[in-house]
């Protein structure tokens, strides 16, 4: 009697598709498991910049990650950085001190992009105030 060879192949034929199957189930359920943070700290934070300019000289008070800073502008541009989180609601408050002027306030984001310009009359003690979404 002849065996014939189909007959021998077809039980291994069978065991290597099982195996294969076996080794590809195995494959997706580790490479599906928990996926891995992609998130980039970076993108959270920024660096944004603020423009003050008086005519006169006026008191800049600003909010930063729930400190307040104070600054004094006398005749010119004063330049400040703001380090902050993405969408920071930034408050801001000028009160010219010496004479009725025109203030200027301008944020930028961390692209450099402006996204905030203002410009008022103000009399001697009176508080400008603004706040700002930085995206």
């Amino acid at each position: 009697m002849k065996k014939s060879y189909n007959m021998l192949l077809l039980p291994a034929s069978k065991r290597s598709v099982f195996s294969c199957l076996a080794l590809l189930a195995l494959s997706f359920a580790f490479n599906s498991g928990c996926k891995k943070d992609d998130a980039n700290p970076d993108k959270e934070f920024g660096e944004g910049k603020l423009t003050v300019q008086c005519a006169g000289q006026c008191i800049v008070r600003y909010s930063v990650a729930d400190n307040v800073n104070n600054a004094i502008v006398n005749k010119t541009q004063g330049e400040y950085r703001i380090k902050y989180q993405r969408n920071y609601a930034l408050a801001i408050d000028v009160t010219p001190a010496d004479v009725d002027q025109n203030i200027v306030v301008n944020v930028y984001s961390r692209e450099g992009k402006q996204i905030y310009h203002n410009e008022a009359n103000k009399s001697v003690n009176s508080i400008w105030s603004a706040k700002v979404l930085i995206p």
